[in-house]
């Protein structure tokens, strides 16, 4: 089997209508194997993933030493791999010796700082240490507005965690205003046929929901749905969820304040950050 060879250059060989193993194949570098992991990562094999993330790490480590930039951000990808894997205390470790190294190297105000911040506050936010994830996602955010600016796909991104985070938290009228900005930098970025752009709408028609504003309700919901219809697949879950939301929103406003509104199968984001739906 050709994914039982550690070789990029075997693989390359195979592809290329060679059927002889070479004598002696050339021992792969760090790189190559990251760039294995992230052939296997692009189809889901998850365990390779993992393997050929630990080969990297391994090969950086005896050639650059535990406090190099490039150590880090394999550590990170390993970090990630374990997350993607379910795996979150492993990916936690990870993220910290990240984190330790980019602090050391980096500095506070990095970008690579802020992401290991980010990293690790999903997974305090998913271990239900909030105190500690609301610190995380709060230095994520003041890094990448002061090092990246409000014009950056990061940026936005920070904005829509910590906005999740207290509408998760069910603090609407704090999560509404950074749902808000990230949608004004999506739309500025990515406008309008974006996915990222459908999940600010939809994550703002929800908390527009709790908050008995159901005319913006309305409104945001009905953008996310019309981009997801433009892009993704009719039978997608949270499409199906979004127009659960959608149908419970109608009965919150009057027929005349309606904006017409013409029902058809619409595409979603599966990956997205879902929030509450309504009616649970």
């Amino acid at each position: 089997m050709v994914d039982s060879i550690d070789s990029i250059s075997y693989v390359n060989q195979y592809n290329s209508g060679y059927s002889t193993i070479p004598n002696k194949l050339k021992k792969p570098t760090a790189e190559e194997y990251a760039i294995l992991a992230g052939i296997y990562k692009n189809i889901k094999l998850n365990k390779k993933v993992i393997y050929f993330y630990n080969k990297s790490l391994k090969l950086r480590e005896e050639s650059f030493g535990f406090m190099h930039k490039k150590t880090a951000n394999s550590y990170s990808d390993l970090a990630n791999a374990y997350y993607v894997d379910g795996n979150f205390e492993k990916s936690m470790s990870l993220h910290k010796e990240a984190l330790t190294i980019r602090k050391e190297l980096l500095g506070d105000k990095h970008r690579d700082t802020a992401s290991s911040y980010s990293a690790l506050a999903h997974i305090y936010f998913y271990n239900n240490s909030f105190s500690r994830a609301l610190e995380f996602y709060q230095k994520a955010l003041d890094i990448r507005v002061e090092v990246l600016g409000d014009t950056y796909p990061n940026t936005a991104a920070s904005y829509h965690d910590l906005g999740y985070f207290y509408a998760k938290s069910e603090e609407y009228g704090l999560a509404s205003p950074l749902f808000e900005k990230a949608l004004e930098i999506r739309k500025d970025l990515f406008k309008m046929s974006h996915p990222e752009t459908a999940n600010s709408y939809h994550n703002l028609a929800i908390c527009y929901y709790y908050l008995e504003e159901y005319n913006k309700a309305l409104i945001h919901i009905e953008k996310a749905i019309k981009i997801r219809e433009l892009i993704f697949d009719k039978n997608d879950k949270v499409l199906l969820s979004a127009k659960e939301n959608l149908k419970d929103i109608l009965k919150k406003v009057p027929k005349y304040k309606r904006v017409n509104y013409r029902f058809s199968l619409f595409d979603y984001f599966k990956n997205i950050l879902t929030l509450k739906s309504i009616g649970e």
